[in-house]
Parts: C-alpha cells; sequence; structure tokens
C-alpha cells in the first residue's frame, strides 16, 4: 500500500480540530492523566464537511476528496492483511481506528481516513453517539476502540 501518497490525499483533503479544551486533566484509576490537542478548534472550521470523530472533528474537502477518489479505492485494494506481524481486519470487517492507526502509523490518519471514506460514500462511521450513548460511559467505549467503520463498499 502507497502510504506515502495515502498520506498526501489526506493532508490535502482533510484536517483535524479539537472539540474542547487545547488541554485536558483527568484522572483514570489512580493515574493522572493530561491530554494535549495541538490542533485548531472546530469553530474554527470553515469550509467542507464536519465528521465527528467522538475524540476530534475531521473537516473534508468535498470537492477535492472527489478528484482523488479513484486513486483512493485504489490504494485501498492494497489494505495489508497482516500488520506488525498479526492479522489485520480488512476494511469490508469494519476495523477500528486503533487497527487502522497501526496500519497507518498514527490514530489521527485513521481517523480522517474513516472521515473521508464516509464523504466519499464507501463506508459509515460508528461512534457512541450512533447509538445515543454519550458522556463518560462513551470516552470509555470510544479509548476502547469503539470508533469503526461499518465496512468499506468498493465502488
Amino acid at each position: 500500500m502507497d502510504l506515502d501518497r495515502l498520506y498526501k490525499i489526506l493532508d490535502d483533503t482533510t484536517s483535524q480540530f479539537r472539540k474542547g479544551e487545547e488541554v485536558t486533566e483527568h484522572k483514570v484509576g489512580d493515574l493522572q492523566v493530561t491530554e494535549i490537542f495541538a490542533m485548531p478548534h472546530e469553530s474554527e472550521a470553515k469550509v467542507g464537511v464536519k465528521v465527528d470523530m467522538h475524540f476530534i472533528t475531521i473537516l473534508v474537502d468535498k470537492e477535492k476528496a472527489e478528484k482523488y477518489k479513484a486513486e483512493l479505492v485504489q490504494i485501498l485494494k492494497d489494505w495489508p492483511s497482516e500488520a506488525w506481524g498479526q492479522a489485520n481486519p480488512k476494511l469490508e470487517q469494519g476495523p477500528s481506528y486503533i487497527h487502522v492507526g497501526g496500519v497507518l502509523g498514527d490514530q489521527g490518519s485513521a481517523f480522517q481516513l474513516f472521515a473521508l471514506g464516509q464523504v466519499l460514500g464507501l463506508w459509515k462511521v460508528i461512534t457512541p453517539k450512533v447509538f445515543g450513548i454519550t458522556g463518560s460511559r462513551a470516552d470509555e467505549m470510544a479509548g476502547s476502540g469503539f470508533i469503526m467503520i461499518d465496512g468499506y463498499k468498493q465502488p
């Protein structure tokens, strides 16, 4: 799979935006966690389709995305069946952002790919919110991988 080209397509068609504060702190068990979202706030997103990824929002430039659709489909034909020495779910099986992030080397890029594919009609993104789940339970689910696609539908 041509990761360099995929990254260029993602960079040209999508942008990441934070949903809340730039820095948040909370406890997870006995551990104090500080999260830093070093990106602009979603209120600054101007032109494009916003896709909610629970943790962040991805803005997709639909016009640019349409120009890359055929090339993206070609790149996705080479989706690896193995990643990091283990079996890797096919896109048709609806993998989570954790699996896709492992293939791409970055979970933010997985969110960008998920959003781009949804806008292009290749799949739908599933988050806890789709099932009406919000708050701390949704955060727990999302952190465990419950942000996924419903399966790649090749055009």
